[in-house]
């Protein structure tokens, strides 16, 4: 792959695969931004274990490319569009 991934994702109060980033060479990290507060983490993330994400705050999460990596979001209530930039 070459360029970039982007996209956008409607996230509810169940975790929702936000993007999935392959191995090396994707091994910048993901930006992210949200349109409401969400959580963010592994398949199993929820507003108590998730990685706070502030609302229209963009945050980088760094990835090894060691591996892939699958991320998950999701919202205390309502719902949030979670929106995703990435090289690859």
């Amino acid at each position: 792959m070459s360029g970039l991934q982007t996209g956008q994702v409607s996230v509810g109060t169940t975790a929702t695969l936000v993007c999935s980033v392959g191995a090396a060479p994707d091994n910048d990290g993901v930006l992210i931004t949200s349109s409401a507060a969400c959580f963010v983490g592994g398949a199993g993330v929820t507003a108590s274990t998730g990685f706070p994400v502030a609302a229209n705050t963009a945050v980088l999460v760094p990835t090894t490319g060691a591996e892939p990596l699958e991320l998950y979001a999701v919202v205390s209530s309502g719902t949030a569009t979670v929106s995703y930039i990435f090289p690859g």
